[in-house]
């Protein structure tokens, strides 16, 4: 499984958090809308 790690700032939108994917992950794991990722937190 291809793994990437990068930092994304959280933001509020509406009544929704949301983080930008960047581009760069887009293409190399060929995301599209609608698809599932995991995201996962850990403490600081």
């Amino acid at each position: 499984m291809k793994k990437r790690e990068f930092d994304a700032r959280l933001r509020k939108v509406g009544n929704s958090y949301v983080i930008t994917v960047p581009s760069i992950i887009v293409a190399r794991f060929k995301l599209k809308p609608k698809k599932y990722i995991t995201v996962t937190i850990e403490d600081e």
